[in-house]
C-alpha cells in the first residue's frame, strides 16, 4: 500500500527530526555544539555559582551571583523538561508507526484470502 509506506516514511522522517532536537538539547546541557554550531559553545547547564567578587567589592554580589545560579538552574531545569517531552513525542510517533503498521499487515492479511 503506497499511501501507508509514504505515511511510514514520513513519520519515520518527524521521529528522527524529534530525535535530532533532543540530541541538541543534550549537547547544549553538556556545552558541547551543535552539529550547524562552530567552535567553543560554552559551559554545561547549570554551571558552578560564580564567585561574587566576579560582580566588584559590592555588598549585593554576593546577591548577584545567586541570581546567575538561580537563572542557571532555572535553564537547566527547563531544558530537562523540554527534553523529556521530546522523548515522549518520539515514544508517541514510534507508537502510531508501529499501529500503522499492524493495522496495514491486518488488511494486508484479510485481502490475501
Amino acid at each position: 500500500m503506497a499511501g501507508v509506506d509514504l505515511s511510514q516514511k514520513a513519520l519515520e522522517q518527524l521521529q528522527d527530526s524529534v530525535n535530532g532536537r533532543a540530541t541538541d538539547i543534550v549537547k547544549l546541557k553538556d556545552g558541547k555544539p551543535m552539529d550547524k554550531t562552530p567552535g567553543e559553545f560554552g559551559a554545561a547547564f547549570p554551571g558552578k555559582k560564580p564567585l561574587s567578587k566576579v560582580f566588584g567589592d559590592l555588598a549585593p554580589s554576593d546577591g548577584l551571583a545567586s541570581a546567575v545560579d538561580a537563572v542557571e538552574q532555572k535553564v537547566s531545569d527547563e531544558l530537562d523538561a523540554a527534553k523529556r517531552r521530546l522523548d515522549g513525542v518520539e515514544r508517541a510517533l514510534d507508537q502510531v508507526r508501529r499501529n500503522i503498521r499492524t493495522a496495514d499487515k491486518a488488511s494486508t492479511g484479510k485481502d490475501a484470502k
